[in-house]
Formats: structure tokens, sequence, C-alpha cells
């Protein structure tokens, strides 16, 4: 299609802004204000883990020599909690009453549960069917060795790999500084959410939706700089103090070919050098992307979908690149069309979808107007992928799912 000759293709586009952008500094922290920040070193192991024989159950430690010889009634020598230890031998017909977590000592390979015993005074009888060596004993080292790598740079710190680093004693750790996001919204059109607007103006909410976004995102440390009219020379002070201050801008509105949009031509003004302006996609066709000296600027598409779109596709890849990310693109899913999709443009269309039958299939999201409306958008569960070359997608279909929960 001879129109769209001039636009970079999807694949291109998101290489040239991944390839403009580097990991920031790194930031010591303590492990407990590190949550959600990107890793940027090894964590390993500095003992096995576990580090000794842990029962799995409340129950009775015993030998399973004895078991073996199907002996079932034991003297009970004494009794083991979590955080102690046993001082005591293990003897032939003896039994040790153990609590979860506790240390098995040297001699006992084998631990009941409470629930298959009676007691009656010091002795014990165990209802063992059929016994095992090692039964319900998590055995030291089972989870790793000494020394084995745990957690590798570029991994973020979630909430089960804070736990691991915790029981490693690394009381701190070392992490992508908080990347340092600015958001500026255009156009003469909009108002702030409070004001009652003109019968021809709109509230801002495409900066809701980014501060939101970014909200989600620990390491972002983000700045609203307001809604700026369509004019050049306050949009050259806006966005000249925005980029001496943050690491990345994102503005909203004023990048297409229209008589008021001013946003490209006043950062080319500012010194910011493009790297991409306009990708063979739908929505968010005239994205713009630059550099200047280490501040990343993204120009947005000011219809709300195409924001979503963009910033999903285009800026939280760089995000996640100079936040240190081993991986920077969020992984996609592969989930089958629960309806067929068509389409006559030669482009990478992303449609807003939902999960169907608990997730297993996606479905565009019914009554979707266009990329002005984000009332449907806002029932979505993330992007539908329709590759350029397609035309036509049976049911069944699979395709790529990007979901908006990154």
């Amino acid at each position: 299609m001879k129109k769209n000759a001039a636009l970079t293709p999807f694949a291109k586009a998101q290489a040239a802004v991944l390839r403009a952008v580097t990991p920031l500094p790194t930031v010591r922290l303590p492990l407990e204000k590190a949550f959600g920040f990107v890793l940027r070193e090894t964590i390993r192991a500095d003992r096995p883990l576990p580090p000794f024989n842990r029962s799995a159950m409340d129950g009775y430690a015993v030998r399973y020599a004895d078991l073996a010889k199907g002996v079932r009634r034991f003297r009970r020598a004494g009794t083991l909690e979590a955080g102690n230890a046993w001082r005591g031998k293990a003897r032939p017909g003896e039994c040790l009453k153990i609590m979860t977590g506790a240390p098995v000592p040297a001699g006992f390979d084998a631990v009941e549960q409470v629930e298959k015993s009676k007691t009656g005074g010091e002795y014990v009888e165990l209802f063992t069917e059929a016994p095992e060596r090692w039964q319900h004993i998590h055995r030291m080292g089972a989870d790793c060795i000494n020394g084995a790598r745990l957690i590798a740079p570029g991994d973020p710190l979630t909430p089960g790999r804070v736990a691991v680093a915790a029981s490693v004693g690394a009381a701190s750790v070392t992490v992508t500084r908080a990347i340092r996001v600015a958001v500026i919204a255009t156009g003469n059109e909009l108002v702030d959410t409070a004001q009652e607007p003109a019968p021809y103006q709109i509230r801002d909410s495409n900066s809701r939706f980014l501060l939101a976004r970014l909200a989600e995102i620990p390491w972002a440390a983000t700045t609203f700089c307001g809604v700026i009219q369509d004019d050049p020379r306050a949009l050259r002070r806006a966005l000249a103090a925005a980029m001496k201050k943050n690491d990345v801008l994102i503005v909203t509105g004023g990048v297409s070919m229209g008589e008021r949009d001013h946003v490209p031509g006043v950062l080319t003004e500012c010194g910011v050098q493009n790297h991409l302006y306009k990708s063979a996609i739908r929505p968010g066709k005239p994205i713009w992307f630059g550099i200047k000296g280490k501040t990343a600027v993204f120009g947005l598409p000011g219809n709300p979908v195409s924001v979503a779109a963009t910033f999903r596709e285009f800026v939280l890849p760089a995000l996640r690149k100079m936040a240190g990310f081993g991986v920077a693109v969020p992984p996609a899913l592969r989930l089958p069309l629960m309806f067929p999709a068509r389409k006559k443009h030669a482009l990478r269309e992303f449609r807003v979808g939902c999960y169907v039958d608990g997730g297993a299939s996606v479905v565009p999201v019914p009554g979707y107007q266009g990329s002005g409306d984000f009332v449907s958008a806002a029932r979505s569960d993330g992007l539908i992928v329709i590759p350029e070359e397609a035309r036509e997608l049976p049911a069944g279909t699979v395709v790529e799912f990007h979901p908006w929960n990154f």
C-alpha cells in the first residue's frame, strides 16, 4: 500500500526504540526497600537449603531399619521442636516426638505423621503400612546446594525472590535505581479531571491512565507535569524542563500531521534526536520516539486506546530495558480466537480483547468503536495481535495476546 510506504514495520520500530536505550546505573538498597526492583547482581546460596534434614510433619522420627523389620511399637525418647537441637542418640526401638520444621537428628531417617499414631504412656504405636526411607523428611540440600545461583541479574525482586534472598542473608541488594518518568498531556480541548468541560472540551484521561499504569511499576518514580496547550512556546518550556530532570518523558497528543500537532517539531527544536516517527500499526501509527542526552522521549497519539497500545508495545519494553530486565519485551500469551477476525489493511493491528472460557481463549471486546472508545477498552484484558499479512483469521486460530497486567 503506497500510503504506508514510509511507515516503519512494527518489529523494526520496536527494535529501534530498544537499541536507543540502555540500563540505568545501580544503587544498593536494603532488601525490604527493594521489592519489585530489578536485580543487578547474582544471589547465591550461602549454605544448602534446607540447611539440615527437616521434618515435614508433626509426628515421630524413627529408624527406617526398625520399620522395615516390622517394628511398630516404639519407646518415646523425647520431644523436639523447631529451632532446637536434640542431644540424644537414635537407638533401636526408640522414637522421637518431632514438630514440623525441626531438625531430624542423625540416626533417624523416617518420620510418621501424628495422625497415624497412638500413644500409651511412654510408648507409641505407629500405623505405618508401606514404610519408605526419608518419608516426610525434607532432606538437607534438596532445594539447592551451597553456592547455587538462586536469583540472576535481570530478575525483578518478586515476593518469592525476596524470600529467597532473605533466606541466604542478602540483607541489601544491588538493583537498578528508580527510573524518573515525566508525563505531559497536550491539547487545547483538554481540561483537568475536576473541571467542568465546555461542550467542545473533554477531560484529560490519558495522563491519568499513564500515571495509573506507572504506579503499578515499583521501580518507576513518576511526575505529572500537567496539561499544556497547543502553543509551541508553552510546549517548548514544558518539554525542556521535563527533560532536564527525568530519564523518560511521555507526551500524549500533538504528534500527528495536523496544523496544531506541534510536538515533533518542538522536540526537534529542543535537540531531541528522532529515532522513530510512525509505525505500521493500528492504533498508534503516529508514534514518535527520540533521545536527548540520556533522556528517552515518547510522543504518543492522543486517542486513549492508542495511548494504551503504544505504552504496552513501545514504552514498557523501553522502561524494562532501562531497568535492567533480562528480557525487555513482556512475554506474550498464545491463545485461540473464539470468533473469526478480519481486516483489510497491511498494518499490524492491536485489538482490545477479553479472556473467555476461563482464560483458555480470547475474543475482541464486543461493541468496540475504535481507538477513541476507552469505555469499551476498559473492559478488556489486553491486546489481540492481528499480524500484518493476515486478512482473515478463522475461529480457533492461535494468536498472540498481550495482557495489560505486566
